[in-house]
């Protein structure tokens, strides 16, 4: 064999290789993928990659979800712009079982109760 043969069967077995690895790895996130999406249920704390958290109150049939994100405020995101809370690094997860912070009232202008 010419050392142009062997030069070549290198670089297909190469390419074959890497296209093995990263159809795996694709396979791989698209099961993640689908596995965030099926736990993603009404009531779900979410944030989405822009940073905004809400609940989801409405699931859609073209891939969509209606978030909650204050009271008597909904909007809709792609499924695809959404995190799980639950995989966020611990300093990013809101501690939602924080009670108010000291010297708000039930205002929320933080002027504390008057006498």
């Amino acid at each position: 064999m010419s050392s142009n043969a062997i030069t070549l069967i290198v670089l297909v077995v190469v390419f074959a290789g890497m296209l093995a690895f990263t159809s795996r790895a694709r396979r791989r996130q698209a099961q993640r993928t689908q596995a965030q999406a099926a736990q993603l249920t009404v009531g779900s704390e979410i944030m989405t990659t822009s940073g905004l958290y809400g609940t989801v109150v409405a699931r859609n049939d073209d891939d969509t979800v209606q978030l909650s994100i204050a009271p008597g405020v909904e909007v809709r995101w792609a499924v695809a712009a959404l995190r799980d809370v639950a995989s966020l690094p611990p300093q990013y997860q809101p501690d939602l079982t924080k009670a108010e912070p000291a010297g708000r009232d039930d205002h929320g202008d933080g002027a504390g109760p008057t006498s």
